[in-house]
């Protein structure tokens, strides 16, 4: 019986001047890592094998055919695994065996990726050894990409008795794989220093609590969320971040302050969890009264700058999304007791003045700069040994910054705090303090505006969409919008939180908006809520009318 041998075809090819040998191990780092980027349904991946072996990475694939090794094999004696497929120790090859972990974690030997690079021709070659359970005909293919003078190569091996005919998987390696790939090397992703994800936490521990966390919750909260936000965004970041606070805290259950806690989720996950700590929170929420009593929160307006605003017998202050408040979170865990800890995950940037902090740095994102200020503070002023890592949640926000010890004796604690204590005075200026948020929040949402600074807004955008051409498919930047509505009218709006965009979602019977444009909503059948109830606003005032008859429309002619 004659031994099956891989065969190669080029599915894609992609040119550009700026690539480089360093751009493209960099992007190729990059997929070999963090394979999640692309791939939705993994949560990460974990290197358990690095070989460096003779020979070509054709032997390699060539050797895999042959001896059908399961995966279980490449992990637990590498080296004899690799004498078994004839491959001595050398430097032509470097192979290394990752294990992908999925949101939905399976078993441990069961979702392996082989990786073969060949430094000296700029070659990396990717195999699923994944088992496929019941199923004797799957096509076993492999991939790689070749990177010759400005060119990358995408080609698929596939066995001389085999081919690969799914469209999807084809798709999916030519269309959404090698354009990103290609992509992260011109823009060479790999290049600068990132923050790990989950670098400070078992990724495999990970995966597999947050599942769990994620079946025992989020479906009963999804039926019972009170809140005017996104549920599916909401619940699933704070479960995530409950699952990696536990995972940090390991064996010990300390009891935790949430500042801050706003809709109170991730109190409640880690109390029930048994976890002792309470949400404190200058208002209550709709989802508050969801909870059972077990889930500690209190409404109380806390003023970080008085040196009483600590919690002495706290194992941990947490700052989650905590806005105004987190540049204080580091100091109420120093000012609460020695061996106090912090975990903070910044989002809107601002002082301890209250106020929006100013970058500093502008090579840096506001962003990106905040993080560096909080973090220089908290070991420089504040004296903390600090960890940073980045959070798998559903949000562009989710770098966190760690006070994990104190970096000074317990007997200097009084001189460290008062030397905080002047530091944070030294933000403020004579006449200004710390102004808490109010109790009750204020609506911004353009709905309290001004009936006819609206009618005429409306009808100004209307203006300028109606004298352009394209019809229903016409479609104009906010930013030429704005132009035509003057600044006057546009103070007016963006003290209402979003502003013209803002007033014109609020208006999606007549326009559309996306992608920073805006158009008119074409009427269809059946698409209203309430049937006969306003008047329909194309009849009465598009050139065309309504493309509707009456009978179709839902609104009155």
């Amino acid at each position: 019986m004659t031994t099956p041998t891989w065969s190669w075809m080029t599915l894609k090819r992609l040119q550009s001047a700026e690539l480089t040998v360093e751009k493209f191990w960099s992007a190729t780092n990059v997929w070999n890592a963090k394979p999640h980027l692309l791939i939705k349904h993994l949560m990460g991946a974990e290197q358990l094998v690095s070989e460096s072996l003779a020979g070509e990475y054709t032997d390699v694939l060539a050797s895999v055919v042959t001896t059908d090794s399961p995966p279980s094999a490449w992990v637990e004696d590498p080296s004899k695994t690799f004498r078994g497929l004839g491959l001595g120790v050398g430097k032509d090859v470097q192979v290394e065996v990752w294990k992908l972990f999925t949101k939905k974690p399976v078993d441990w030997n069961d979702y392996l990726r082989l990786s073969i690079f060949d430094k000296q021709n700029n070659i990396v070659v990717f195999y699923d050894c994944t088992p496929k359970k019941n199923n004797d005909d799957v096509v076993k293919y492999a991939y790689g990409i070749y990177f010759e003078d400005d060119w990358l190569e995408l080609r698929l091996a596939t066995l001389s008795n085999q081919s690969l005919d799914d469209k999807k998987t084809l798709h999916w390696m030519t269309d959404v794989f090698f354009p990103k790939f290609f992509n992260w090397a011109i823009n060479d992703k790999g290049s600068k220093p990132a923050i790990t994800s989950l670098s400070h936490v078992c990724i495999q521990m990970y995966c597999s609590l947050y599942s769990q966390l994620k079946e025992k919750y989020a479906k009963s909260l999804m039926e019972v969320w009170t809140e005017v936000t996104d549920p599916k965004k909401y619940i699933h970041k704070d479960i995530a971040t409950a699952t990696y606070l536990i995972l940090l805290w390991g064996n010990t259950k300390p009891s935790f302050v949430d500042m801050g806690c706003g809709n109170g989720l991730l109190v409640h996950v880690l109390n029930s969890e048994g976890y002792s700590g309470v949400g404190l929170d200058v208002r209550s929420r709709k989802m508050w009264a969801q909870y059972p009593q077990s889930t500690v929160l209190k409404v109380t307006s806390v003023d970080p700058s008085s040196s009483d605003c600590k919690f002495p017998h706290a194992d941990w202050i947490i700052g989650n999304h905590s806005d105004e408040l987190s540049p204080w979170v580091p100091v109420i865990a120093s000012r609460s007791n020695y061996n106090c800890k912090f975990f903070l995950l910044p989002c809107c940037p601002f002082e301890f003045n209250g106020s929006r902090y100013q970058r500093m740095d502008s090579s840096l994102s506001q962003y990106h700069d905040y993080l560096k200020y909080l973090e220089k503070t908290s070991i420089n002023v504040f004296k903390f040994n600090v960890k940073t890592d980045r959070l798998r949640i559903p949000s562009t926000k989710r770098t966190c910054i760690i006070g994990w010890s104190k970096n000074y004796l317990p007997q200097e604690t009084d001189q460290v705090v008062r030397d905080i204590e002047k530091f944070a005075s030294s933000k403020f200026n004579e006449n200004v303090l710390f102004v808490p948020r109010p109790p009750e929040e204020r609506v911004r949402n353009c709905t309290k505006l001004d009936k006819d600074l609206v009618s005429s807004v409306v009808d100004s955008v209307a203006d300028v969409l109606i004298k352009s051409s394209g019809g229903w498919k016409c479609r104009v930047t906010l930013g030429e919008l704005a132009k035509q509505i003057g600044e006057e009218r546009l103070k007016k709006l963006k003290k209402e939180c979003g502003g013209l965009q803002t007033l014109l979602r609020n208006h999606r019977y007549i326009f559309v908006v996306e992608k920073g444009t805006v158009g008119f909503r074409k009427p269809a059948k059946d698409c209203g809520k309430v049937w006969k109830k306003h008047k329909c606003w194309f009849y009465h005032n598009y050139p065309e009318k309504c493309p509707l008859n009456e009978d179709e429309c839902c609104n009155i002619h």
